[in-house]
């Protein structure tokens, strides 16, 4: 009866240890074996357009709702360019949209906003001095939480805003390394560099001191309708123009359209130039 007992537990632990050897081998769920460089890659379906967890910042003191887009054509041991864009809220759809339609295959990551009352915090963060701690967020927190779970190219990063958070973007240009920096693409959709015009101006001044150089392809868009930034826009691209830093490589458009609409108007446009070859 003993004897009998042991060959059934046998057989069922032969059992158990084949099915499990098949969960774990065979399909590709989009993670790698143990000690590769996939290691941490979070597995994801192509095209999947995800609500993740508030990101709650130690630096800024505040939570941000987050989204991610993840590309259409995945392939496996493969990583992305990725770009982060601010006002993920209005604006993380319309630039998933684009990237599906022009088949990109660009990880997004978006950033929505602390909702407070009237939105005080985005504008307060988009500008000089916070602007450096929203930055030191950016890069330093969410980031390296985002970069450990997903294929990200950490060599071809882009940071997207519109208005307040499209002045930022031009901060964060002039804030970054000058030898390492941490995003090598920006766009800037109408943004509003009528904030604090002289500080500005002294950021560019202080930059091109610093060093030369200044290794990133930018995109400033301007909204010359009705509403929009246009004049603040133009004089931004004047201020970088003038300061002539070494392996600047800046594209400018213009658009009748006004403030809003700008963003759903450029965005082929944007991307198009952003990544050409």
């Amino acid at each position: 009866m003993y004897s009998q007992f042991k060959l059934i537990v046998c057989l069922f632990l032969c059992v158990l240890v084949t099915n499990l050897a098949a969960c774990g081998g065979g399909s590709d769920t989009g993670t790698a074996p143990q000690g590769s460089s996939e290691q941490a890659a979070q597995p994801f379906l192509p095209g999947e357009r995800l609500q993740l967890e508030a990101f709650s910042s130690g630096i800024t003191g505040v939570s941000y709702p987050l989204k991610i887009y993840l590309p259409q054509n995945r392939a496996a041991n493969k990583r992305y360019p990725v770009i982060y864009v601010l006002d993920a809220e209005w604006r993380f759809d319309t630039i998933a949209d684009s990237l599906d339609d022009n088949k990109m295959a660009v990880i997004l990551v978006g950033i929505e906003n602390y909702a407070d009352e009237g939105y005080q915090h985005r504008e307060a963060y988009s500008q000089w001095p916070l602007a450096k701690d929203y930055f030191d967020f950016i890069r330093k927190e969410l980031a390296m939480e985002v970069e450990a779970r997903y294929p990200v190219d950490q060599t071809d990063r882009t940071i997207m805003g519109h208005s307040n958070t499209g002045l930022f973007v031009g901060l964060a240009l002039l804030m970054d390394d000058p030898q390492q920096p941490f995003f090598h693409r920006h766009v800037s959709f109408d943004g509003s560099f009528w904030a604090h015009t002289d500080t500005t101006s002294q950021l560019i001044d202080d930059r091109r001191a610093q060093s030369s150089t200044l290794k990133s392809r930018t995109i400033l868009v301007g909204a010359n309708g009705k509403i929009g930034n246009v004049l603040y826009v133009r004089e931004f691209d004047a201020q970088l123009t003038r300061a002539n830093f070494a392996q600047l490589d800046m594209t400018y458009l213009e658009y009748k359209q006004d403030h809003i609409p700008v963003v759903a108007h450029s965005v082929d446009e944007v991307l198009s130039a952003l990544y050409r070859k």
